[in-house]
This record gives C-alpha cells, sequence and structure tokens, in this order.
C-alpha cells in the first residue's frame, strides 16, 4: 500500500479489496457529470460485480438488461455508488477527471476520430452549464472543428493540441474492461 502525503492510500486496491481509488473516482465523477447513461449502468455494474465488487446494489443492477426502465435503474444507482463508498468530487476534480479518463478511452480505440475526446467532453457542456477547464475547453474547441475554413488556423490548432493532451494525459488505474464499460458512449 501506498501513502501519499496527506498518510491517505494512493493507488491500489481499497473497497472491498478490487478496487483501485482511481476506479472509485473514475465510477464517482463519471456519474455525477452524465457521462454513464441509464442504459449503461447495468454494464458497469457487471463489470464491478466481474472484478470482484460485492453489494445487493451492485448485484441487482449487473442483472438489469440495458432496456430496463431508467427510472428503475436510476433508484438502484445510489445504493451502488454507497455500497463501494464512491462519493462527489468537487466540479473541477471531477472535470479534470473526466478529461482524463475520455482521453484515457480514446487513445485506447483504434478507430477514434482525430478530435473523439474534444468532441466527447463538448458534449457534456451544455448539461453541465458550460463549466471552465477542460470540458469547457473542449465545447469551445469543437467549434473550430467541423468547419473547412477554419482548417488550418490557429483554433484548429489549438483543438489539435487539447486532443493530443487529452490523449497522453497520466494514465489512471482503472481495468480495462471497467475503462470500456464506463466510456461506452464515448
Amino acid at each position: 500500500m501506498m501513502l501519499g502525503a496527506d498518510g491517505g492510500e494512493v493507488g491500489g486496491s481499497d473497497v472491498n479489496g478490487v478496487l483501485t481509488i482511481d476506479e472509485r473516482r473514475v465510477v464517482g465523477c463519471a456519474h455525477q457529470l452524465g457521462l454513464i447513461l441509464s442504459s449503461r449502468w447495468p454494464g458497469v455494474a457487471a463489470q464491478l460485480l466481474a472484478q470482484g465488487a460485492e453489494g445487493e446494489g451492485v448485484a441487482e443492477l449487473a442483472g438489469l438488461s440495458r432496456m430496463a426502465s431508467p427510472w428503475f435503474v436510476d433508484q438502484l444507482v445510489p445504493e451502488l455508488l454507497a455500497e463501494l463508498s464512491i462519493t462527489e468530487l468537487p466540479a473541477d476534480e471531477a472535470i479534470e477527471l473526466v478529461g482524463r479518463l475520455v482521453g484515457q478511452a480514446v487513445a485506447a480505440r483504434k478507430d477514434a476520430d482525430e478530435f473523439a475526446a474534444v468532441r466527447e467532453l463538448a458534449r457534456l457542456s451544455p448539461s453541465l452549464g458550460y463549466p471552465l477547464g477542460v470540458i469547457g475547453d473542449a465545447y469551445y474547441a469543437s467549434e473550430w472543428l467541423d468547419c473547412e475554413c477554419h482548417a488550418d488556423s490557429p483554433e484548429r490548432d489549438a483543438a489539435a493540441a487539447l486532443e493530443a493532451s487529452l490523449r497522453t494525459s497520466n494514465p489512471l488505474d482503472v481495468d480495462s474492461g471497467l475503462l470500456l464499460a464506463v466510456t461506452a458512449v464515448v
């Protein structure tokens, strides 16, 4: 077990002896910022269960179909989060973490669009009230992606630099199956 400067555990397994701190933080912020759609929660829960996470909410959610009522699914998510001691992060920390998560997921895909991370983060912006940070940067950068008149512009270059930085950010300690389940819409 590695300890950080504050004496808390860094990386490694924590809850139920199976989830890394990064995995717990990723699931929490992906939920908090709306990255995981209701139809995707059964797959996320199934992956958590496959990794050894325990709890009635985890098991019940994992047993649901992707076609289950979003209303029913959404009632179980808080139970899963509580069972796994997953809490909300401060908004700026959650935004930065989702940026890293999306960048890592896009970098792992062979068929990713040239600006897939920027586009996905920009998609989140309106529902979050156009936040600052990497999501706000992505929203601004996305304005220049599909306009041929900006093909060789400083704005397009800035969007390419943002995409590159997202794809090469410090990798999170997240199981590849969980990464795929959490970012299935990316």
